[in-house]
């Protein structure tokens, strides 16, 4: 059995602290690694397959660049092919092929790119990664988090199959990514853990090579194993050398947290995060297509300060209350300057397609509308032929209101007396609270007592095609108080449009919306697919697992049952050959109960990590972070929708699209003589602009549509405008989205801050009595008690020097970290 190691550095640029001061310690890893190649010529060093960590260091230290790309070119130092290591569950579409664009163009900069895929950490992952990877030149991936094997016939290859067939070649990292890790603190027992390693994973290799790590999260001094053992060093593109052909398919997303938490509470962690980050996507991918349009080449400038707020840790929202204050920064920037981006170019968009003077709605959606289409203030014709600008007039109000019902050719909706919605005698729009016990990366609820007052009902606005009815509710507990204002919006489309405001103060609650679908078949919409899906995954090991896993599944797990599960835009019951289905913008997280379907609007935790039912195992660093109590004003945008069509058809996704891309007003004062312009037509959703003259597009249908077999992704041609036609002098956006939070408070409170002063006076005592012993599991006990000291300090940061704190708890992580597989050596030995 061959051994062959792979040396990394995980690079979290933010997780306890910020990339500010991540970035400087980046010098010094690089150094190292150069020093450790002028010693080992056949040395090769990991960087985490994102290219940020690059750019971050030359930020700081510009003058490297000459010596970067040479050991790039050489293939000693490996980077790419991401920009950054995403979560896939929550970005959209645009973002995971920007992610893959850029990391392609930064690599080609520096001289050479790493073809594999590098996924050690991802919180699971989608169906459609085997294809994109594929997409991008990559036949290989690496993971560790998300897999199962069916009866636990683990194999470390595996060929992973997509959701439209497309396979890469895998390798499940069945001991984790720091197995032979810190090697230089261990080098007494040195050949002790290799033998150990190699024992406890040569059942799992069908290809008789055995893959260890050497590295961990933000890996300050890297080492050469060679220096203490006689192994081979390899990059990830060459391992294995012959892939072995018997080895087990998996199919689909990746999702289990079996052998390695998957941690589903991210999706609904900060969902206000979620939100900001879901429109400025939004934004940005508008102005690509704009900037096309125009004849202009395409910038990445907005797109490299907004991808890097989608770091894993960033987008699940797992890390310090600073670093998601930066991010709120972020998005509140770009929004303003992005904003600005889109009003100058639809100006030369509307001078290049000569139009007259007056009203047009901007359709993004490709497909042709012919119906009266209210956004909750203003009710206009959406009269379209595809992606286009297209004249319109708003609709005159009408003031007499009998009751409040509506009913078109899809629906037939009322109102109860507590405001209640009835949809087709189905309930929708209803609140449910529960009591969150969980953390940052776990949720754990349960049902509390709470009692919900409706304080106003009223309509405000009524015309012949369109009702907007306002609700204002109120929600009591002990964990909380939340104030809502809500605007209920029906028109000609299949749509019931809900926009709901909250006002929250206080903590330890989940809120969701529920629509009482019936049972059926669960279909999610993510990134270039449909999936379907279970109510909920109880294929987990308990908390104590089988004896042949114990010494191999030392990381936290997830255990009992698993119901809640990302989706993107919607989620749809199929049944009796209806589909009853919730939409919403920039949530990510769903559950289904008992024929009910429940959105999660809002999940307020205050620690990062702690002890939570249904998880065992070290998730995360234990610090209070009063920023996810989640206190303060946003909005969110959801739907309810009925039609008697599959949810992979194409008159579903025409609505659906309709509400995922509502269309602009536009009022607009020029000499032309047009009446509309249309861009693009077609039946596939375009998921981001690849160039000046492609689009990205793929087929989420059950057959093949303008060429594309289901579920492929592709591209399609568009032609930029021809020059100006004719002058504006006035052109208003009469409904831009507006920025989706007010503000999120972050009130630290004094008796929790007196809870940590205590917890570090008696941590003091037991390290005081463990120090000086010098057995494994006294190291062990030791190196958590500190790590959690410097973590609550960190906490604490108001009262001490944050970025040496910062540092000296990574040094104890990486410390404890190693004793996690020395302590377990030491128990094998025991056993024996």
């Amino acid at each position: 059995m061959k051994v062959k190691v792979v040396v990394h550095n995980h690079w979290d640029r933010e997780w306890f602290t910020s990339s500010e001061v991540t970035s400087k310690w980046l010098k010094e890893v690089f150094f190292r690694v150069k020093e450790l190649v002028q010693k080992n010529p056949e040395f090769v060093y990991v960087l985490d397959g994102q290219t940020a960590a690059v750019e971050d260091l030359l930020v700081y230290h510009p003058d490297l660049e000459e010596d970067l790309r040479e050991l790039v070119r050489s293939g000693r130092l490996l980077v790419g092919p991401y920009y950054i290591q995403i979560d896939w569950r929550i970005p959209g579409e645009a973002s995971i092929l920007k992610n893959f664009e850029i990391g392609e163009k930064d690599t080609n900069r520096f001289g050479r790119r790493m073809n594999a895929g590098w996924l050690l950490d991802s919180f699971g992952h989608i169906s459609q990664e085997p294809q994109l990877h594929r997409i991008f030149g990559i036949e290989k991936v690496f993971l560790w988090r998300g897999i199962s094997f069916e009866n636990d016939g683990i194999s470390q290859e595996f060929f992973w199959k997509g959701s439209d067939g497309t396979a890469v070649q895998g390798v499940f990292l069945v001991g984790g990514y720091r197995n032979l890790y810190n090697l230089k603190e261990t080098r007494d027992i040195a050949e002790k853990r290799l033998k150990h390693e190699v024992e406890k994973l040569a059942k799992f290799s069908r290809s008789g090579e055995i893959l260890l790590l050497d590295g961990y999260d933000i890996d300050l001094s890297p080492e050469d194993p060679k220096d203490y053992l006689n192994v081979e060093i390899v990059s990830p593109e060459e391992f294995p050398e012959r892939f072995p052909e018997d080895a087990p398919t998996l199919s689909g997303e990746l999702l289990s947290g079996r052998y390695a938490c998957v941690f589903p509470g991210t999706l609904s962690t900060r969902a206000y995060l979620k939100l900001e980050s879901d429109l400025v996507e939004r934004l940005l991918k508008m102005n690509d297509l704009l900037s096309v349009l125009n004849g202009e080449e395409l910038s990445d400038l907005f797109w490299r300060d907004y991808l890097k707020t989608l770091a894993h840790d960033n987008s699940c929202g797992v890390c310090a209350d600073h670093v998601h204050e930066k991010m709120e920064r972020t998005y509140r920037n770009v929004y303003f300057l992005v904003k600005s981006s889109v009003e100058s170019r639809l100006r030369h968009l509307v001078e290049r397609s000569g139009l007259e003077k007056g009203t047009y709605a901007l359709s993004l959606s490709p497909f042709s509308y012919n119906h009266h289409f209210c956004d909750g203030e203003r009710t206009f014709l959406l009269k379209t032929n595809g992606a286009g600008l297209f004249k319109t007039e708003v609709a005159d109000e009408k003031k007499e209101v009998k009751e409040l019902t509506w009913e078109n050719e899809y629906y037939r909706a009322y109102f109860e007396g507590d405001g209640t919605l009835v949809l087709n005698n189905r309930k929708a729009g209803v609140l449910k609270l529960f009591k969150e016990d969980g953390d940052a990366y776990t949720t754990s609820v349960e049902e509390t007592d709470f009692s919900i007052s409706l304080e106003k009902m009223r309509t405000v606005l009524q015309t012949k095609h369109s009702m907007v009815v306002e609700l204002e509710r109120t929600i009591r507990s002990s964990q909380c108080l939340i104030e809502t204002k809500e605007r209920v919006i029906f028109d000609e489309t299949p749509l019931v449009k809900w926009r709901i405001a909250l006002k929250i103060k206080g903590k330890n609650y989940k809120l969701s919306m529920v629509y009482e679908t019936g049972s059926g078949e669960i279909f999610a919409k993510m990134p270039f697919d449909v999936v379907k899906r279970k109510e909920k995954d109880s294929y987990l090991l308990p908390e104590t697992p089988p004896e042949e896993l114990k010494g191999i599944l030392l990381a936290a797990r997830e255990t009992g049952e698993v119901r809640e599960f990302p989706f993107q835009g919607f989620v749809s019951v199929w049944s009796e050959e209806s589909s009853k289905t919730i939409l919403a913008r920039g949530l990510r997280e769903y559950w289904m109960e008992e024929g009910k379907v429940h959105v999660t609007l809002s999940r307020s935790v205050e620690w990062i990590a702690k002890e939570v039912k249904n998880r065992v195992g070290d998730a995360g660093p234990m610090m209070y972070v009063p920023g996810a109590k989640c206190e303060g004003v946003f909005t969110v945008d959801l739907a309810f929708m009925e039609l008697p069509v599959h949810p992979r058809s194409e008159e579903f996704f025409r609505w659906y699209l309709l509400f995922d891309n509502p269309p602009l007003l536009l009022d607009v004062e020029a000499d032309g003589t047009e009446k509309e312009k249309t861009f693009f037509f077609s039946s596939l959703p375009w998921a981001g602009v690849k160039d000046r003259y492609h689009l990205w597009v793929y087929n989420p249908y059950l057959e093949e549509i303008e060429g594309l077999r289901p579920l492929q992704i592709g591209e399609k041609s568009i032609e930029s405008l021809s020059e100006k036609q004719c002058f504006v002098s006035r052109l208003n956006i009469l409904n831009f989205p507006e920025f989706p939070v007010v503000s999120v408070e972050k009130n630290p409170e004094g008796e929790v801050i007196e809870f940590l002063k205590e917890t570090l006076s008696s941590l003091e005592d037991e390290i005081t009595n463990l120090e000086g012993k010098d057995d494994p599991r006294s190291k062990h006990r030791l190196f958590s008690l500190l790590r959690t000291k410097k973590e609550i300090e960190l906490s604490l940061q108001y009262l001490i020097d944050v970025e040496k704190t910062a540092r000296e708890l990574n040094e104890l992580r990486m410390k404890r970290r190693t004793y996690d597989y020395v302590v377990e050596l030491f128990e094998s030995e025991e056993r024996e």
